[in-house]
């Protein structure tokens, strides 16, 4: 089976039906991060080894510290060496992952729990963290850039939507299979998970090498080549613009669940549901609009959608307002991404797409990382609602950047026409 071929737009069909092949693999990715995600933190680190909460929840936040770390290089990469190099990479470096995890867990079967042992094994679970962002990081690029070349740029945004798709999909079918999964061996539920992670992550690498042929890099002419710190000063308005909605989507997805406890309410579990399955139907069924419409329109009515959220958390205190604010959070946030996404790629010529992509992906990595001690600390020092107010002021700021943008040449504002 041939997954793509060496030039653009040379398969037929449908653009949705020439990413899925390669789709698979962001799918088995994400599908395999949100596997530990119910386990690592607060059954492993917290009730096994006996480390704060707060310990737990740094151990499953710095999995995107080491996705921004390697994202620097991943764009670059990509361009230079092709994506399914790179994306085998990705994916060993999942496999390793899992492997550490499975050490982790069988140290506090095989040896007493004494102080060292414990921040071995706490070291251990939190270098895994770091693997697993690594192949996330090189997985994402490598699969949207690859993406990008096989429908050609003219349906960017339709790669990218799909990434969007297997990510958050991936994450919540991983979630339910990994709670799963640690019942089978209730003292040490992580060492299933990591066994299914690494298993999973070497079962797509052994079938990438021998059953698709990746696109290779595009020419690039000597001395030509992009530095990570020039992609980002070129995406930096859009950047910018993402990153204000990654707010919201950020505090809603780390707070949710506090705020419903702090107001004894119960129904968080429908709460998230209907958060992330907004999100998935609105890349489903709206991301044409952002080739009929432009990225810059479909931006502006996304980060619209964000503030009016916030405004709904900030006005009604009740679980029905919640539940609404959240459903608004997940359809603003969710054509945000591939809007601007798609103005980001096309700064540049076709044969930097890899590291433009990786560039603008940086912006939705730092905010996710900040927004924990930055909102959490104006939560505690001024309350819920000045916390959601905050938010919902960055995501007006971001609407005037994008009315800024849609008013230079080029833009995007209007629905591009073909030649």
């Amino acid at each position: 089976m041939s997954a793509a071929t060496n030039t653009e737009e040379t398969l037929e069909g449908s653009p949705t039906a020439k990413v899925l092949p390669v789709v698979l693999f962001n799918l088995l990715v994400y599908f395999i991060i949100g596997l530990p995600n119910a386990v690592i933190g607060a059954i492993f680190v917290h009730e096994t080894l006996g480390f704060s909460t707060a310990i737990a929840g740094m151990t499953l936040s710095l999995q995107y510290l080491g996705t921004f770390g390697t994202r620097l290089v991943a764009g670059q990469l990509v361009d230079r060496y092709g994506p399914k190099k790179i994306l085998s990479y990705g994916l060993l470096a999942t496999t390793i992952s899992g492997a550490i995890m499975c050490v982790a867990a069988l140290i506090p079967t095989l040896m007493s729990l004494t102080g060292s042992t414990r921040y071995i094994a706490l070291g251990l679970a939190l270098l895994s963290r770091i693997f697993l962002g690594w192949g996330e990081s090189w997985t994402a690029t490598s699969v949207t850039t690859w993406n990008i070349r096989r429908v050609g740029r003219t349906h960017t945004s339709v790669a990218i939507s799909w990434n969007g798709v297997t990510s958050y999909g991936g994450i919540a079918l991983g979630v339910t299979v990994g709670k799963y999964l640690s019942h089978f061996m209730p003292n040490i539920g992580l060492l299933p998970v990591g066994i299914a992670s690494a298993a999973l992550a070497f079962g797509g690498l052994a079938l990438l090498i021998p059953f698709y042929t990746g696109v290779k890099p595009l020419p690039v002419q000597k001395g030509k080549q992009m530095s990570f710190f020039h992609a980002l000063r070129k995406v930096l308005p859009y950047g910018a613009g993402l990153a204000a909605g990654s707010f919201a989507f950020g505090t809603i997805s780390s707070f949710l669940a506090l705020y419903f406890s702090a107001n004894e309410w119960t129904h968080i579990g429908r709460a998230f549901g209907i958060f992330s399955a907004v999100f998935i139907l609105g890349r489903l069924l709206f991301a044409s609009q952002i080739d009929k419409r432009g990225g810059m329109l479909v931006a502006f009515i996304s980060l619209v959608v964000s503030a009016l959220a916030m405004a709904i958390f900030c006005a009604f205190h009740t679980e029905l307002g919640a539940t609404i604010g959240a459903a608004l959070t997940g359809a603003g946030f969710s054509l945000l991404f591939p809007a601007l996404g798609t103005m980001a790629v096309k700064t540049g010529g076709a044969e930097y797409s890899g590291i433009l992509l990786a560039a603008y992906s940086v912006f939705t990595d730092l905010t996710i990382f900040v927004v924990g001690p930055l909102m959490g600390a104006i939560q505690v020092k001024a309350g819920w609602n000045a916390m959601f107010g905050v938010v919902g002021l960055l995501c007006l700021s971001g609407i005037a950047l994008s009315t800024l943008l849609s008013r230079l040449p080029g833009s995007g504002i209007q629905p591009e026409t073909k030649a």
